[in-house]
């Protein structure tokens, strides 16, 4: 993925991106009507939305760590076992 800085872009540019956020994103088509490229917009998470994020993620941690000890298993257990599908 290349990133570019907004100061970098034409003013052109920036307009464009300007619309595509304004519309909820951008498809650039080909001649034919075929999708070459899509452009959205990324919204910054709010606090509220990060922290339920992490709870979350703690609790499906917590999950799998009482699913191990259910098991009796180790992260490296599951490390050879994955190593063994392959």
């Amino acid at each position: 993925m290349k990133k570019i800085r907004l100061t970098e872009m034409s003013e052109a540019e920036r307009r464009l991106l300007t619309d595509a956020e304004q519309s909820g994103g951008l498809v650039v088509e080909d001649d034919r009507g075929q999708t070459r490229s899509r452009l959205y917009a990324y919204r910054e998470p709010t606090e509220v939305q990060r922290q339920a994020a992490w709870e979350g993620m703690k609790d499906f941690q917590k999950n799998v760590q009482q699913s191990f000890d259910e098991q009796a298993l180790t992260e490296d257990d599951l490390d050879r076992l994955l190593q063994e599908d392959e």
